[in-house]
């Protein structure tokens, strides 16, 4: 799967750099960012992008409007408006297009969290939601929301699902690079988990299904930046 893009479209620097710094640490490494209409058009208009987090006030009130305006008509991407005290005419106005959420500032990163999750949740396209293991004339696909953990055994990776265990001849690199990079995290050498399915958690080990999978040091604040946010997503 090709890595997940993010454009930050805000005009007050110090926000879009606290907002680009939560996105980090969720785990998405690839994060552009506008501060003007005219730059925010220039990107949509060269650049791939996956979504969009769009301050509706910018350096007018309406820039934010006819930038979502340009991307319902040719982008067709989905994108999160972040929002101030703005005049209740142009809240009317932005309900008219399709946002697929919305954030008030200051940011909250559980806030942030919960709104891309369900802006993906409602625009990934279904193939992406499965992985595709190809072997001789046959191809496997396994729904990644299935998928518990993935373990690396030698030129072999293990699959973990709900219900069973598929071996295929892959490296671990491989998997990583093919899962949704929102939804799982390579937490040590040998292992890939669902964080969805993460039961406990502390600085060396977490629990998926009951089975304890060990957590290296350099990924132990990673996963438990994730975990956290995934828990109060579930509350």
């Amino acid at each position: 799967m090709k890595n997940f893009k993010i454009l930050i479209v805000e005009d007050e620097i110090l926000i879009a750099e606290h907002i680009k710094d939560y996105l980090l640490n969720f785990g998405f490494s690839h994060i552009s960012m506008a501060h003007t209409k005219n730059t925010a058009l220039e990107a949509l208009s060269c650049m791939e992008i996956d979504l969009i987090l769009l301050d509706l006030h910018l350096q007018q009130p309406k820039d934010g409007l006819e930038i979502a305006r340009s991307i319902d008509k040719t982008k067709k991407c989905p994108y999160i408006f972040i929002t101030a005290n703005v005049d209740v005419l142009i809240i009317q106005e932005a309900i008219q297009v399709n946002a697929s959420g919305y954030i008030t500032k200051p940011v909250k990163k559980t806030d942030l969290f919960a709104a891309i999750q369900l802006a993906l949740k409602t625009n990934i396209a279904p193939e992406l939601s499965f992985l595709s293991i190809k072997e001789n004339n046959t191809t496997t696909r396994i729904p990644t929301d299935d998928i518990l953990y993935i373990e690396s055994n030698g030129n072999y990776i293990h699959i973990f699902t709900k219900t069973q265990k598929i071996i295929a001849r892959q490296s671990l690199e491989w998997a990583e690079l093919n899962l949704p990079e929102h939804k799982f995290k390579r937490i040590h050498r040998s292992y890939i988990v669902n964080l969805m399915a993460v039961q406990k958690m502390n600085t060396r080990f977490v629990s998926v299904n009951d089975v304890e999978l060990p957590v290296s040091r350099a990924n132990s604040m990673k996963i438990s930046d994730f975990a956290k946010a995934t828990a109060e997503k579930r509350l």
